[in-house]
């Protein structure tokens, strides 16, 4: 029986052949005799939640051994967990475990037929799936089910998906070596219930759970040769089509304007893809494909991470992990180079190859023999319209820019946090005003903290969160001297009714203003809050006890070290190893809040800052600086002359002279004169 295509088959073991990609093949060997070493067994239980696996104290995911089911380490702490829900999570890394295992072995045995090393990778692939075949419908279910979208060896149907599309690549990769017998165990008792099981529960909106749906099924349907399941997964309302057309912004992003959910996705739109080049099939995505492998190249920070914004993991970026349970970077832009053949994909591939081997398992799946040397994509100023983000760069090295983000779009579903119009500042290169990202979901501070309003750089109302809402970006221009950005936010209902924001930047590489404007139908308590990642040295002089802060919000996870009034004087410093960040505060003037909160991972702390006031209208009107290490500050003084309560002048005093800002009403007309 054969499923993968000759011409696959050959091409696979010629590139796996080359010199070049040796590094890869010893990395597949080493793995594999890892894995002979300490594989746990099949397991006979429905796998738990894999974000339970989390320190609740330090948002870390815990070490996973496979060797102890029942004893599971904070690397932060060392504090040890055991019971529930931590052995049945422990579970969903033996699956992942497994199926890797399963895969590989089965990828080194089509590499090298006939050899006795080869039978060996086969009867450890065949192994791992005649136990799953066997076990399958019989697994006692986990403690606790997930009622909406449930698995059956795993705890939700999206993981089921993940593991049952590697064990299906096993199969087909093993499939001429295996007996009758196996084969009709395997389709019988694990992939047909599976995709029954799949197509029964499966997501049923664009999202990133429905292509990881997808790539499950098109992959049980070459399998199991059912061509009607086929084109259910591809073109059906749900299918791979679907998914790329409404599921993907013009820019590349994916809806959800989550990196790591954007990678997430294009990981199972890969390995669809995959599996029907393999097994002959065509498919044309349009161009889809590629937009999404270059669109987080161009939202990316100065030293190449990646932006964390909504629910994304903080430490992502394109020389290392773009997520979890994913490839690396340099595997997804291995099968990115390949097919599309982009200079800027090379250009990625280069950076990651500079510190390391050529080691991942998508180069011997895809990856092209000689890489050449390669250009990144422009990397300017830009609007991402349909995903809600402005993006502003400085000039000079990419290493060292200037670089400031606004949020302003629609939520982000249920992976979305409450931060609209909140900004993110990367100064020298260096991260300075951060979005925290998430943490495991299964931790109460992910839902308290990180999901929050206050953790984000932005305003809200009465100590609560903003309500889910969809914001605008209303304008972005290129003036003569300086870059605009306008963005705005507004709530019909619930909390917030009535309330309107607007914020307004107004960017010239090494610093900027900020003006943040807020209406409500009545007076309210209003809080503008900055978080920053550098040692404040210079705060508020005269600080007085401040009470807790409290609210829905998060407000109480900052700890205060006190407040004074604002005045034309306030201004803080906060030094990094980079260089400084300075915050200037114009009028209107109210109270001035200075404490810590908590970054990503939680042990560590960032500076906040927090504008309080209370008001039926104001702005916030601010001035951030940005300095290195051998400079002087980009701005020595700020003045502020208000006309009436909409419009004013602000001057500057900087090194190359004072800078004076007409601001009109509402922020409509605004002129910087020379």
């Amino acid at each position: 029986m054969t499923l993968l295509t000759p011409e696959w088959s050959r091409d696979l073991r010629t590139r796996a052949s080359h010199p070049n990609l040796a590094a890869a093949r010893q990395a597949v060997d080493a793995q594999l005799d890892a894995y002979r070493a300490s594989l746990p067994p099949v397991p006979d239980q429905q796998a738990g939640y894999y974000h339970d696996f989390f320190c609740p104290v330090h948002a870390t995911q815990l070490l996973f051994d496979p060797r102890s089911p029942r004893r599971h380490v904070c690397p932060v702490c060392g504090t040890v967990f055991s019971g529930e829900p931590y052995d049945s999570a422990w579970l969903w890394s033996v699956n992942d475990m497994l199926s890797d295992a399963a895969l590989k072995f089965a990828f080194r045995s089509h590499l090298e037929p006939g050899t006795s090393r080869a039978g060996s990778d086969a009867a450890e692939a065949a192994r791992i799936l005649e136990t799953y075949a066997r076990r399958y419908l019989h697994l006692k279910p986990a403690p606790t089910v997930y009622e909406e979208e449930p698995g059956i060896a795993t705890w939700q149907n999206l993981d089921e998906s993940v593991w049952i599309a590697r064990l299906c690549w096993a199969y087909a990769l093993l499939a001429e070596t295996l007996s009758d017998e196996t084969r009709e165990l395997v389709t019988r008792q694990l992939f047909r219930p599976a995709a029954k099981h799949i197509r029964r529960v499966r997501c049923r909106e664009i999202h990133n759970v429905s292509n990881w749906n997808n790539a499950a099924l098109v992959t049980l349907a070459r399998v199991l040769e059912d061509d009607r399941l086929l084109e259910e997964a591809l073109r059906g309302d749900l299918g791979l089509a679907a998914q790329l057309e409404q599921g993907v912004t013009r820019e590349g992003l994916w809806w959800e304007v989550s990196l790591s959910y954007h990678y997430y996705s294009l990981d199972a739109i890969v390995r669809t893809l995959r599996i029907l080049k393999a097994t002959g099939e065509s498919f044309d995505d349009g161009g889809v494909v590629r937009r999404m492998f270059l669109a987080p190249i161009q939202v990316s920070l100065p030293d190449l991470k990646l932006p964390s914004v909504n629910d994304c993991w903080h430490f992502i970026g394109l020389e290392e992990k773009v997520g979890h349970g994913i490839p690396d970077a340099d595997g997804f832009y291995e099968t990115a180079y390949a097919w599309f053949r982009e200079p800027g994909f090379a250009w990625i591939l280069g950076r990651n190859y500079r510190s390391r081997p050529r080691t991942c398992f998508e180069a011997l799946l895809d990856g092209a023999a000689e890489i050449p040397g390669g250009e990144p994509p422009a990397q300017n100023s830009r609007l991402f319209p349909e995903a809600g983000l402005a993006l502003l760069r400085g000039g000079g090295a990419r290493k060292r820019q200037n670089y400031l983000l606004l949020k302003a779009g629609r939520h982000g579903g249920v992976h979305g946090h409450r931060d609209q119009l909140r900004i993110q500042l990367c100064g020298s290169g260096s991260p300075l005003i951060p979005d925290l990202g998430t943490p495991g979901y299964g931790i109460e501070l992910n839902h308290t903290w990180y999901q929050q309003t206050a953790s984000h750089a932005t305003v809200l109302v009465d100590g609560e969160s903003q309500p889910p809402v969809r914001g605008r970006l209303d304008r972005f221009s290129d003036e003569d001297d300086f870059t605009r950005v306008d963005a705005s936010a507004s709530w019909e209902e619930g909390a917030y009714a009535g309330v309107r924001m607007r914020r307004t930047l107004l960017w010239r590489d090494t610093h900027f203003i900020d003006l943040f404007q807020v209406r409500c139908p009545a007076e309210r308590d209003l809080y503008w809050v900055c978080h920053v990642n550098g040692e404040l040295v210079r705060g508020a002089p005269g600080l007085e006890s401040a009470s807790p802060l409290s609210g829905g919000g998060g407000l109480r996870h900052v700890r205060l070290d006190g407040e004074t009034p604002e005045s034309p004087d306030s201004r803080l410093r906060w030094s990094h190893r980079d260089g400084s960040l300075d915050l200037h505060l114009a009028g209107p003037f109210g109270r001035l809040l200075v404490g810590d909160s908590p970054s990503n991972p939680a042990s560590q702390r960032l500076s906040t800052v927090i504008r309080r006031r209370r008001a039926d209208r104001t702005v916030f009107a601010s001035v951030f600086a940005i300095g290195g290490t051998d400079q002087d500050p980009a701005i020595r003084e700020v003045a502020g002359s208000w006309r009436d309560e909409d419009s004013w002048r602000l001057t500057l005093s900087t090194p190359a002279g004072p800078e004076e800002w007409r601001v009109g009403a509402d922020s409509d007309n605004i002129q910087l004169m020379k």
